[in-house]
Formats: structure tokens, sequence, C-alpha cells
């Protein structure tokens, strides 16, 4: 009998994994055979099977695959499962992704990406209509994406190590500096401070009512460790940061995105407080700065003046 064979040993697999298998094997054996090119000898070693116990094994199989969601995102999970919705997402995520190999991906790490592929078309469909769902999984998702590449903890190591060769830095050399935003962080929107209602979610604690109010949070991935650390931005620390690409300095993107009007007072507040955020900033490793930095096609007394 050739139940060694990768023929057979991969229609096993499907049997234990994709219910879909399960019902055409006991629903139109003939086309489970076709399907998947079995002899007689190797439907009837299936067929010998006990189906409670194989039905119990796939159903196994598929809650162990689906519950090593908990370790990417808890808060997302303890949300479905404080509102009853667990279980139905569970049956849409084993039916909706076979664990088929990746070759980027562990099964596991893609699981986590369909996982929340998933949820996102669910939220969108309106299937899963529950308050803060899409911001909660948003965040973990966008931790998730930045701890799981070991390409930006590497960014992330760099610009510690750029950053400790010039640790402090004055306002006028702020000011001065081309920064730079590391690839390593992510800017994400939404429609309320969610960072208190993800923890709380994660612990089992009884979670608070977010009051709706848009939030910009980056993400950036903890030199020498696999953590994310985040910090709040405004929005326009976020039109900053967009372009923050280490070609301009500081003095130059303010004068591309401050209003012209402004008085003397203002800007002066608007730089000072812009100064700031980007010390804490730099003090995370989100970016770093070359100091003193010029850019050869802008004359000195035209930087100035832009100022």
């Amino acid at each position: 009998m050739t139940t060694d064979t990768l023929t057979f040993q991969a229609a096993f697999a499907r049997l234990l994994t994709d219910p879909r298998e399960i019902a055409l094997f006991y629903g139109v054996p003939a086309g489970f055979a076709e399907k998947h090119a079995l002899d007689a000898g190797q439907m009837a070693a299936l067929q010998a099977l006990d189906e409670k116990r194989l039905r119990w094994a796939a159903d196994g199989l598929g809650l162990k695959r689906f519950l090593r969601m908990e370790s990417y995102y808890p808060a997302t999970l303890a949300l479905l499962r404080r509102h009853g919705a667990l279980a139905a997402v569970e049956r849409s995520f084993i039916l909706a992704y076979r664990p088929i190999k990746s070759e980027r991906w562990s099964r596991s790490l893609r699981d986590a990406l369909w996982f929340a592929e998933l949820v996102e078309r669910l939220v969108d469909e309106g299937a899963l209509e529950i308050a803060y769902l899409a911001d909660v999984l948003r965040c973990e998702h966008a931790e998730f994406l930045l701890w799981s590449d070991a390409a930006f903890g590497e960014s992330a190591n760099e610009f510690k190590t750029r950053n400790a060769s010039r640790p402090f830095l004055t306002r006028e050399e702020v000011l001065d500096a081309a920064v730079r935003v590391g690839p390593h962080v992510a800017l994400r929107a939404f429609s309320c401070d969610v960072l208190p209602l993800v923890q709380a979610l994660a612990r089992s604690a009884e979670p608070p009512a977010p009051r709706p109010a848009p939030t910009l949070i980056a993400f950036g991935r903890v030199p020498g460790d696999e953590r994310v650390q985040k910090a709040r931005v405004g929005r326009r620390m976020e039109t900053f940061l967009a372009r923050a690409d280490g070609r301009r300095t500081t003095r130059e993107i303010l004068a591309e995105i401050l209003d012209p009007r402004l008085g003397h007072a203002e800007r002066e507040a608007m730089e000072q407080g812009c100064c700031q955020v980007l010390l804490q900033l730099r003090g995370l490793h989100f970016v770093t700065s070359e100091a003193g930095a010029r850019r050869p096609d802008l004359p000195e007394a035209s930087r100035r003046s832009a100022a």
C-alpha cells in the first residue's frame, strides 16, 4: 500500500487542515480521490480512519494554529472574545487560509499576517461591528510588522550608533541639522488614543472607554531588542516627518510647511516646539540628524532667509 508517498501525505495533510476537504472526503469520496490522485488502496487507508477521531484531530490543529495569534494580537483577540466573536473569526480564518509554506515567513508569522487581513476585511464588510476593533488591530499590526523583520532591528541599531556620536544638540544645531526618519519607524492614524485600550486588553484588565479623538502614533523598533516603542505626534509633525529624508535641514522643512504669514513670535514658538519633539524622537532613535548639514544647491543667505 503506497501510503508513504508525497501524494498520499499531502492529501492526508489537507484532511487535517482544511474543513472543506473533510466535507469532500466524506461527502464525495470519488471526487476527493480524483482531486488528489489517490488510488483505491490509498483511499481505503484513509477511509479506515475513525471519522470522529479524524475530525477531532483536525479541529484541534486548526484551533492550535489560530490561538497562536494570541502571541501577536493579544488585545485584538481579547476584544473579540469580550464580544463573543472569537469563535466565528476562528472558523472564518481556518476556512479562508490553508497552512501552506511561505518563502519569506514562517507559518506562524504568515498566519499572523493573514489574521490581520481577515479581521480588517470583516470590519470593512460590516461583519464585525465592534467599537475600536480596527484601531486595536492596526496598533498591534504596526508593532508586529516592525518586530518581525530583522531589517528594522538593524536600522534601529544604526540610528542609535549615529545618534551616540552627538548625544546632545542645541536648538540651533537641531534647526541646522538634516533630519532623517528611520525605516524602522511607522506612523499610524487612529480614531482615538488607542494605547491605553490596547494595554488594558492585553493584560486582561477592564478596558477604558476611549474618547473619540484623532490620534497619530509613531511606532519604532527598539535598538537591540524586538520590542516596539511608541510616541504620540501631532499633525504638523506628521507633515514634517514625511519630508525628513536627510537631504533638508529642519529650517528648510519648516519653511515649506509653516504659513509664511506667521508673525515672528508664532514662528519662534513653532520652531521651539518642533525642536523639542525632534529631540524626543532622536532620544528614541526614531530619527537621526547630521549636525551642521548644508544643502549644496542652497546658498547660505538663501537658506537663512527661507527660515
